[in-house]
């Protein structure tokens, strides 16, 4: 990984970081990835961090990560719902705490489900893929049972998801991982600001609404989680946090009584569709 930059920028001390998701490089492919790399490369960033989703199966993962050793600043990498799809050779779990970081690190790369940054100047960069465990679901929307048998209509991850379990199990695993991390930068007396990145959405705030339509609704189960929000809002250090996995960008404020407001993002990437967003710190 680079050496961390100084980081001044005209006289005025400063943290520039790019956020990126949803690269789908099978969908995407090689020459549109190295165009919007080269274009990142251009913003200048101090950081990079790739929010998930970047290939499918995991050679085309590896050939899109690759893609960002051009960047000439340090690059941290978070998996999405996708990366863990099984294929021949692969399980779910395997690719999760095995190949994916593997691959991460011989990239010289930062796994960053595992590990925050503490950055200069007080900021500190943490994240998971998050999952989702139905707290997003509308208040009709039936019994957990119902959400459970109607999964595979509405969400790949049903056939390409191989472990044994549910996804409120995994969400809590996902959940209490995050927290620990959040815990101890909260401790950590040279930590002033989070920034925290998630694939999977938090708040309520990260997706518009459509109670009209009726698949957009009952799809809503399988694209946040709520109970994760409800638990980061409580840290007084988070001041950002960023999502992807919904594939439309989006801006918001969480407010919050006595703490600070938290900024809210989504990147607004999708298949075919690169896209990046930019934090001054």
């Amino acid at each position: 990984m680079p050496a961390w930059p100084e980081f001044d920028r005209g006289g005025v001390p400063g943290l520039r970081i790019l956020i990126t998701s949803d690269l789908h490089f099978e969908a995407t492919g090689p020459e549109a990835i190295r165009r919007f790399v080269a274009g990142i490369d251009r913003e200048a960033p101090d950081l990079v961090v790739v929010g998930g989703d970047l290939g499918y199966p995991l050679h085309l993962y590896e050939q899109c990560l690759a893609l960002f050793l051009v960047l000439d600043c340090p690059v941290a990498v978070l998996p999405g719902n996708q990366d863990i799809w099984t294929s021949p050779g692969t399980s779910s779990i395997a690719l999760l705490e095995e190949q994916l970081p593997a691959i991460v690190r011989e990239l010289d790369f930062h796994w960053l489900e595992n590990d925050p940054l503490v950055l200069p100047g007080g900021i500190a960069i943490c994240g998971s893929l998050g999952w989702y465990d139905y707290s997003a679901r509308v208040a009709d929307d039936g019994d957990l049972q119902r959400i459970v048998a109607r999964k595979d209509g509405f969400c790949l991850d049903a056939e390409y998801i191989d472990w044994e379990y549910t996804d409120p199990q995994f969400s809590d695993i996902c959940r209490e991982r995050l927290l620990r991390q959040m815990r101890a930068l909260e401790d950590n007396p040279r930590v002033s600001c989070v920034a925290c990145v998630t694939h999977v959405p938090v708040f309520a705030d990260q997706y518009e609404p459509n109670p009209e339509d009726e698949r957009w609704c009952r799809s809503l189960p399988y694209l946040a989680n709520l109970t994760l929000g409800e638990a980061l809002r409580t840290f007084p250090k988070l001041r950002y946090l960023i999502s992807g996995h919904m594939h439309s960008g989006l801006q918001g404020v969480v407010e919050r009584d006595g703490l600070d407001p938290i900024a809210t993002a989504v990147v607004g990437s999708g298949y075919g569709r690169p896209r990046w967003l930019v934090l001054e710190l």
